[in-house]
């Protein structure tokens, strides 16, 4: 069998939907995929002709969109699974900008695709509100875990890590709906040394000083480095207000570390039943509450690794690839 899976353009420090494909790609059995890129990033009405154009000459008898292009659709035609992350894109901006992206990303494509697939039960809830005469359509096929995590020269011993002159936060993203300005509030006058990937803004760097927090931030990390701060951290926090899925989960449980997150979808689901602290993200005190219960109490902390590393089986990559070979036998049998 073999498919085409088209790619968005490639821009640096934007490829972490790629990067998913890339884990399920190797995963694969028995499906030959060949990879193509758009030739157009930002669109207008020229280049979205040119993409399609693009697309029409290399489409194959199976094709695979993914990596919000979904317009292309129109030029892949029905033999197509559409992989659609989430869809928050289609509620903001202006008026005219939700009817485009509504028209282009999500109507017209869900009438022309075969199959829909993403990334969990919210997602899904989501677009049925969005495209309900296609809900039929649509399969929830979860995010996998990134075995590059497990690389032996990036793993620690857990006593070793928490012996360290602090214990670590580890938090991931400076986006809005990271929620990293409460987190940063949440810590003020705690004796532990917050790790925050992403880059910050003006703002966030001066509220990381008007709390006197302990911090050290890193940018644009290769994944082998990303990877590393896993290991090397006390606890996760991830408090984000707004999910699509929620990597950093099943990557912290992955490694063996203890979670905290929101009690709010999919962060819920993706972690699993005891898998995580959940907190309110909207509350500094829970937050802060969290972060002083995981890293005070030593047992409570091991259940949760341990709940973790029983959840994070759900998303092994051979699982989420005969996940996929499915969805593709259903649209050649369609």
């Amino acid at each position: 069998m073999k498919v085409h899976l088209f790619f968005r353009k490639e821009t640096e420090g934007f490829r972490s939907l790629e990067e998913i494909f890339d884990i399920v790609i190797d995963a694969l059995e028995k499906v030959y995929v060949e990879i193509i890129e758009v030739p157009e990033k930002r669109i207008s009405p020229k280049k979205f002709w040119k993409n399609l154009g693009w697309v029409r000459r290399h489409k194959n008898r199976l094709n695979h969109i993914s990596g919000d292009i979904h317009y292309i659709a129109l030029a892949t035609g029905r033999n197509t699974v559409l992989t659609i992350h989430d869809a928050y894109s289609s509620i903001t901006g202006t008026w005219l900008k939700k009817l485009v992206v509504k028209l282009f990303w999500f109507w017209l494509p869900s009438l022309i695709v075969k199959r829909i697939t993403t990334i969990s039960e919210k997602s899904r809830v989501e677009l049925e509100r969005i495209i309900p005469f296609a809900k039929h359509k649509i399969r929830v096929i979860p995010n996998p875990f990134n075995p590059k995590l497990l690389d032996g020269n990036l793993q620690f011993e857990e006593e070793l890590i928490f012996n360290t002159s602090k214990p670590i936060v580890l938090h991931l993203g400076t986006k809005s709906n990271k929620n990293l300005e409460r987190t940063i509030s949440a810590m003020e006058g705690l004796p532990y040394k917050l790790y925050i990937i992403g880059q910050l803004s003006d703002t966030q760097a001066a509220l990381l000083a008007k709390h006197k927090i302990d911090f050290t931030s890193y940018f644009n990390l290769p994944y082998s480095e990303v990877a590393t701060l896993y290991h090397q951290c006390t606890l996760v926090c991830f408090a984000s207000l707004y999910e699509g899925f929620g990597m950093p989960i099943i990557e912290a449980q992955l490694v063996g570390k203890p979670v905290i997150t929101s009690k709010v979808e999919p962060m819920l689901w993706v972690a699993g039943k005891n898998g995580a602290h959940f907190i309110d993200p909207y509350s500094i005190a829970d937050i802060r509450a969290g972060i002083v219960k995981v890293i005070g109490d030593k047992s409570y902390r091991q259940s949760l690794v341990n709940n973790g590393l029983e959840n994070v089986r759900r998303f092994e990559p051979s699982k989420i690839a005969r996940m996929y070979e499915k969805v593709y036998h259903e649209v050649l049998g369609a």
